[in-house]
């Protein structure tokens, strides 16, 4: 390229090189030595990526136009695979299911009553509601910055797009919510509803602003009470006979759940809250650069290892002093004990690391919920086979 008698050529790749030429010879070059040597180099040099084949030389000799290199793209893409599946959290969804299976299950083992279009359209609107909860998160948390180095964060992933992820959580709340009002509409307990907005509610605060109450390290209580003793319980309600959901006159509208259920619910809340509590291990600096005061910037890595130690073993002995007295099933315990061996492996797992190695604790808790749940429903199944 001729610019005022100077000429501009490819050198080495990102290398640009200039040489005088004859004013007024437009038709011949005089081309001083290259490292590229021919154009065959040169080309070859630009198909390795130096170079986009668009991008254009300014007068000043600098690449107005560059293209990323060819293999580092194709290995960012495989990378954000990953971070796309990490972000998705699939396994997390479970949390969502927990409730209703459970609950289903409790159902029927009690009143011998499953509708199973109405359980599979709570599971729907539970898992489109946990979508709203996942992704709100990531925004309000790209607000104030505690995600800025999490490479999983869906902000992040979609360049900080934060208003579209915003509108596709919004469209997830709208699906959830008018779905699962619809289900419990027709409960004659205005606890099945109330309940559930109570619960959807405590999602919000949890991070929303002007609320933020994880901020305050109030996280893991709002999620004990979201998915144990609120959701379980209105899902509980939601799936028995309408006839035995109707309190007797001058009673609480609570009242018509069992003891087994609030024991059974306190199980559920329990475990979903462990897996939130494990979720900040890996993230004690990056919640203290942002203010957020959670369990782990309060407790330290070895007292939470020391509290998630206590807390597996208290869920276990409660359970079993519950079915000793008659209030839950003995079967439930002896189905629950299953799950030991999962709950062992997460505790042994916080005890011998430290720092980012801790990242996949939080998918440990989640596997031990999954499965500990399961066992109580099984336990429930387990009870009934056993008095008929």
């Amino acid at each position: 390229m001729l610019v005022k008698g100077r000429i501009h050529a490819i050198a080495a790749p990102g290398r640009v090189r200039s040489v005088q030429s004859s004013p007024g010879r437009s038709g011949r070059r005089a081309l001083a030595p290259c490292r590229a040597g021919s154009s065959s180099e040169s080309s070859s040099s630009s198909s390795s990526g130096a170079i986009d084949p668009d991008g254009i030389i300014g007068p000043d000799g600098r690449i107005i136009k560059r293209v990323r290199p060819t293999l580092p793209t194709q290995h960012m893409t495989e990378e954000q695979k990953q971070l796309w599946k990490r972000a998705i959290k699939l396994p997390m969804y479970s949390v969502g299911l927990a409730p209703v299976l459970v609950s289903a299950t409790a159902a029927f083992c009690h009143f011998g009553a499953f509708n199973p279009l109405k359980t599979l359209g709570l599971c729907v609107a539970a898992v489109a509601i946990i979508a709203w909860l996942n992704l709100s998160n990531d925004v309000f948390d790209s607000a104030t910055g505690v995600d800025k180095n999490k490479s999983e964060s869906v902000v992040n992933l979609v360049g900080g797009n934060w208003r579209s992820v915003f509108a596709a959580a919004n469209v997830f709340l709208f699906v959830g919510v008018a779905l699962l009002f619809g289900i419990v509409s027709a409960v004659p307990n205005e606890f099945v509803a109330k309940a559930l907005y109570a619960a959807i509610a405590c999602g919000y605060v949890y991070q929303g602003p002007p609320f933020r109450w994880s901020y305050l390290g109030l996280g893991e209580p709002l999620c004990f009470l979201a998915f144990g003793p609120l959701a379980t319980n209105a899902f509980y309600l939601a799936q028995i006979p309408a006839a035995q959901v109707v309190p007797a006159v001058g009673a609480s509208l609570w009242s018509v759940i069992p003891a087994s259920m609030w024991a059974i619910s306190t199980f559920v809340g329990l475990s979903t809250t462990v897996i939130l509590f494990t979720s900040h291990f890996h993230q004690i600096e990056g919640d203290r650069a942002a203010g957020k005061m959670s369990p782990l910037v309060r407790l330290g890595v070895d007292k939470a290892t020391s509290t998630l130690k206590l807390i597996v073993g208290c869920t276990y002995t409660v359970m079993l002093v519950l079915s000793l007295f008659g209030v839950l099933p003995f079967a439930m315990w002896t189905s629950a004990m299953v799950s030991y061996g999962w709950a062992g492996e997460m505790v042994k797992f916080a005890e011998a690391n430290r720092g980012d190695d801790l990242k996949s604790l939080k998918f440990l808790a989640t596997r031990w919920h999954i499965i500990f749940t399961g066992m109580l429903a099984l336990g429930l199944v387990v009870a009934k086979l056993m008095v008929i």
